[in-house]
């Protein structure tokens, strides 16, 4: 099983014992756990409710049958973090999926693509003008000096740059829930 550390993955619920105080804290027992593995962050585990596919962190003191709480740290992808808690208390009530759309919209997998294949052409050590051929085409790309002010130039720097700021651990920002 592919382990995400919750740190990084705002979509993996941290599970903690529930305090005492809280009697009604509900266990996990009746969730379809799979993938079951152990690490130094605690015990993952997969809960699958018809296609609905949430990770956990089982911290130290939670067992299936455990009275549990989500641990949900005040960072900058808090919000993400209260959505995938909200989906694992709605699959243990029995309540609909929300209906999240997908946040990332054609256009923007489109240039996200863009952005990894003009990366891929600048670490081989290509040209900008090399690079603008292979993503739009050899006819597109302007000889000689009309390149150096062609709007083709200028959009395959800015595709440069955020593919450099993905692989630069921008591609985290993508697990972040967007809200509408």
């Amino acid at each position: 099983m592919v382990v995400w550390l919750p740190r990084f993955d705002p979509n993996v619920v941290v599970l903690a014992p529930a305090p005492v105080s809280f009697g009604d804290a509900q266990t996990i027992a009746s969730l379809p756990l799979t993938g079951w593995e152990t690490t130094s962050e605690g015990t993952y585990a997969v809960a699958d409710q018809g296609g609905r596919r949430v990770s956990l962190v089982l911290s130290e003191g939670v067992s299936t049958s455990s009275a549990t709480a989500a641990l949900i740290p005040l960072d900058a992808r808090f919000p993400a973090r209260v959505e995938a808690a909200l989906q694992l208390w709605r699959d243990l009530n029995g309540h609909s999926a929300s209906h999240r759309t997908n946040p990332l919209t054609r256009q923007r997998r489109q240039r996200l693509a863009l952005s990894l294949r003009a990366l891929d052409g600048r670490l081989a050590g290509h040209a900008y003008r090399a690079i603008a051929a292979g993503l739009f085409g050899d006819a597109r790309v302007p000889k000689g000096r009309a390149w150096k002010t062609h709007d083709l130039r200028d959009r395959t720097i800015r595709l440069v740059r955020s593919g450099t700021r993905l692989m630069r651990g921008g591609y985290l920002d993508l697990l972040l829930v967007r809200s509408a």
